[in-house]
């Protein structure tokens, strides 16, 4: 077998994914694939999980991390979940309630964090959700972008920040995606500008790298944890600038080089430990080989480095 039939052996959502986002299969059965999701695999361990009467995950909304009903419908969105389906429908609108106030404001000087908001988005959007709550989220976000084209949670608070951050600004981006994917068109040059200038902030820190010092940022950031939470990390960063089809450049080599050095001769990458705190399912051990992430690093050098996937799918091997 080669590096894509051993990813294809893995759960039921990453077969949907790889033939989306890798092998292009037709849209009849990508629909059928996406229909069956929650009722096979982590995705339906993961439904399972839910209480039934409260229709809250872990008796909670925003915590405990990454247990509650926020995290885990973020879960859910990167597992390739159709979040429309109805037995979802009353936690996303647990969550919304919950989590958003008009204008963002939750408390009398204090408003919602941008990352959160943006996450919230993408869950509604993947619910396939279109209504003035999210254009309201929508104009939250906008608002709030940085003149370095990036966004910071901390935009309000005292000392104000003078940059953004990676963290706040890729979970923007991971918004983006989903509002592009469900052809959305609300203020839809304005996001388009926007992610752009979202991708052109962190490609001018080497997606890793301090501008004024060259130093990393922070380890974790070199770390590709899958599910992930609310962290930046290079996979991410990089899978998203893939998503988006945005142009090589040259400043995304030491972050792509660091994926491929981590790879091994048939194009699988080891999995990493999870953030700390609760987690729904641990789905490879940190140090095994993990199909996940082995999908998302395909994904990216299909992109960007073209020679090295070619390479990589060209080899057999025995398990």
């Amino acid at each position: 077998m080669n590096v894509i039939e051993w990813v294809l052996q893995g759960d039921e959502s990453l077969v949907y994914l790889v033939k989306k986002n890798l092998l292009k299969t037709n849209k009849e059965e990508l629909q059928f694939l996406q229909s069956r999701l929650l009722d096979q695999g982590i995705a339906n361990f993961i439904l399972n999980r839910k209480d039934l009467q409260t229709d809250l995950w872990d008796n909670g909304i925003y915590s405990p991390k990454y247990t509650s009903t926020h995290y885990t419908l973020w879960e859910l969105c990167q597992l390739g979940v159709d979040l429309s389906d109805i037995r979802l429908s009353n936690s996303i609108t647990r969550l919304t309630e919950e989590m958003w106030k008009p204008l963002g404001k939750v408390r009398a000087y204090r408003h919602q964090d941008l990352c959160v908001v943006s996450m919230i988005l993408k869950i509604r959007l993947e619910a396939k959700i279109d209504d003035n709550i999210n254009r309201e989220m929508i104009d939250y976000i906008i608002e709030h972008q940085m003149k370095d084209g990036g966004f910071n949670c901390a935009w309000e608070r005292k000392p104000f920040p003078k940059q953004s951050s990676l963290h706040t600004t890729v979970s923007v981006l991971d918004a983006f995606a989903s509002y592009r994917e469900n052809n959305n068109l609300y203020r839809a040059r304005e996001i388009e500008l926007a992610t752009k200038q979202c991708i052109e902030y962190i490609l001018t820190k080497r997606l890793f790298r301090s501008v004024s010092t060259g130093k990393i940022i922070h380890e974790d950031m070199l770390k590709c944890p899958f599910p992930y939470g609310w962290k930046y990390d290079i996979m991410r960063a990089l899978f998203l600038m893939s998503y988006f089809d945005y142009a090589y450049d040259q400043r995304m080599d030491e972050a792509l080089n660091i994926l491929i050095h981590r790879a091994d001769d048939f194009g699988r990458i080891k999995a990493y430990s999870l953030s700390a705190g609760k987690h729904n399912l641990i789905y490879t051990r940190s140090n095994n080989y993990c199909r996940f992430n082995t999908y998302r690093f395909l994904y990216i050098i299909k992109k960007y480095r073209q020679n090295e996937y070619q390479k990589y799918i060209g080899k057999h091997f025995l398990l």
